[in-house]
């Protein structure tokens, strides 16, 4: 979704959840921008729901996951922030699959804003 404002996320409840995607072509991952929306537009300053441990893994054609890489965002920094993946692959995937493993604080819920995939 292109709008940022708060709340217009992919919201799901705990901390600790996983999507799979099916990309419309093979892409060779390359890197990961992911982006949240600050503390300045946050109802009371508050991003705890943001994801914090993220990895990201590419699905091979049996369905075996290959770790492309793990990162972690950092809600003191940008709210947009570009994590490279693993580049001695050299392998495309058609599914990549998103796992967050947790979040900045909130027990109720996490919320997804951008993830952006580039190959």
């Amino acid at each position: 979704q292109p709008d940022l404002a708060p709340g217009k996320c992919w919201a799901f409840p705990g901390s600790n959840e996983r999507v799979v995607i099916h990309l419309p072509a093979w892409i060779w991952p390359t890197a990961v921008t992911l982006q949240h929306i600050s503390k300045m537009v946050s109802p009371e300053n508050d991003i705890s729901s943001s994801p914090k441990g993220i990895s990201i893994s590419g699905l091979d054609d049996e369905g075996a996951e290959v770790l492309l890489g793990a990162f972690q965002f950092d809600i003191e920094k940008d709210p947009m922030q570009f994590f490279p993946l693993k580049d001695e692959l050299h392998k495309a995937f058609q599914y990549i699959k998103v796992n967050i493993q947790s979040n900045w604080g909130n027990k109720e819920y996490t919320c997804l804003y951008h993830l952006k995939l580039h190959g």
